[in-house]
């Protein structure tokens, strides 16, 4: 089964159009969000009907750091940039998009691979996956043969 991976789309619609075209071009089976949908770029309302469209026809989303900041009403722990980005963004979402935001989960589980955006170890906790400890400690922690994230913003298998 082909599954297109999406991981730190934050609001870049036009990327985020160019990589499904992409995708349905694949023929793929499935899709999956891996977090960070809103956060620096322009469109986060346009992305995120996007992906509630997706979801709706079965895709899997999880949620990241910057979707949590967009819809906490609280401090986050976040970079000036990032903050600035999160600052800028949660005026934009309508009820329907912080719902969304809100309902995703840490983690999703498909069959042996798991969803998540950060480390697996502690979802919540946004760690950074950087190196083979790291990520080893994700694999062991997920129970899963696989496990894909993001919140590094680096393509890497390890």
């Amino acid at each position: 089964m082909k599954t297109a991976l999406f991981a730190d789309v934050h609001a870049n619609l036009e990327a985020l159009r160019a990589c499904l075209a992409h995708a349905e071009a694949q023929r793929v089976d499935r899709f999956a969000f891996l977090g960070d949908l809103v956060g620096y770029g322009a469109d986060p309302e346009a992305v995120l009907d996007i992906v509630m469209a997706y979801q709706a026809t079965g895709a899997s989303v999880v949620q990241g750091n910057h979707d949590e900041a967009a819809v906490g009403d609280g401090e986050f722990n976040l970079n000036d940039n990032a903050r600035a980005a999160i600052t800028w963004t949660r005026p934009r979402l309508n009820e329907r998009h912080r719902a969304f935001l809100a309902s995703l989960p840490y983690t999703v589980r498909l069959g042996d691979m798991l969803l998540v955006h950060a480390s697996a170890v502690a979802p919540p906790r946004w760690i950074y996956v950087t190196d083979t400890r790291l990520a080893a400690h994700s694999m062991e922690a997920a129970g899963a043969r696989y496990v894909f994230g993001g919140h590094v913003h680096d393509p890497v298998l390890i």
